[in-house]
């Protein structure tokens, strides 16, 4: 019986012993509490960043409308034209998640020349021309992925001719020619085909106040007339672009938080 006894309390500090040297080995001696494990959220993927500077090229129509005044003639003309125009531009952007800010300088291209036969006078022709527009803007707008949409506004400036000739010979009277400073509002969309050429459309509202102008006589012309109008003009343009600077981002990495 003793014997018995002496097994089973060798067994009993054998279990304790092996027990302890589990737990100093660092293997768990019991149940632990459960811990949730969280999976990382994805960032949206970015194929495009819109920042760096690009210049580029424009094609496409413009038409201008001046209504101005001849004295002494006391009579209102009204003039419209519309041809081609074409220039390019340069300017400079930020992309700050979705939004786009920037400023931009362009050139354009025009001649936009009219006549119209006084009818108080018929013997005098008025003519007007609206020629080599620049506009220099500010611009914000949304990107979405490849595709730009934006909104600008600013300065303006072209040469405006106003002048007056016989009608039948084309002998010139009087003539008038300064640069006008206006102001400019429009849109443009864009998509970027490569990270480096941007294909777009691009609309602009051109208004301009002619002061009192005194019309300087040539030959036999008039001495004292005086001219003053408005000018507006609207343009739609096909535009090109070359972007550089900026990050690029490569569509099949996936960035997370």
């Amino acid at each position: 019986m003793l014997a018995v006894w002496l097994r089973a309390a060798m067994a009993v500090i054998g279990t304790g012993v092996l027990a302890g040297a589990a737990c100093a080995d660092g293997m768990p001696s019991g149940p632990r509490p459960y811990t949730p494990v969280y999976a990382p959220d994805l960032a949206p993927t970015i194929t495009y960043d819109w920042s760096g500077l690009y210049f580029g090229g424009q094609i496409g129509g413009a038409n201008s409308r001046i209504e101005w005044t001849y004295s002494p003639i006391a009579e209102e003309f009204s003039q419209s034209h519309t041809a081609f125009a074409g220039g390019g531009h340069v300017g400079l952007q930020k992309q700050w998640s979705l939004f786009v800010f920037g400023a931009e300088a362009s050139y354009l291209w025009m001649d936009q020349e009219e006549s119209t036969v006084s009818f108080i006078d018929p013997t005098t022709r008025v003519s007007s021309n609206v020629r080599n527009l620049m506009l220099v803007t500010g611009k914000f707008g949304w990107a979405w992925e490849n595709l730009l949409a934006t909104f600008r506004g600013g300065w303006a400036s072209a040469d405006i001719d106003l002048r007056t000739s016989v009608t039948g010979t084309g002998v010139l009277l009087t003539t008038s020619s300064d640069r006008e400073s206006g102001w400019t509002a429009g849109a443009s969309v864009e998509y970027a085909l490569w990270n480096h050429v941007v294909l777009g459309a691009q609309y602009d509202y051109v208004h301009f106040n002619v002061g009192d102008r005194l019309q300087i006589p040539s030959g036999a012309g008039p001495v004292g007339t005086r001219s003053a109008g408005g000018v507006d003009i609207q343009s739609v343009t096909a535009r090109l672009s070359f972007k550089f600077g900026g990050p690029t981002y490569d569509p099949g990495s996936i960035p997370v938080k």
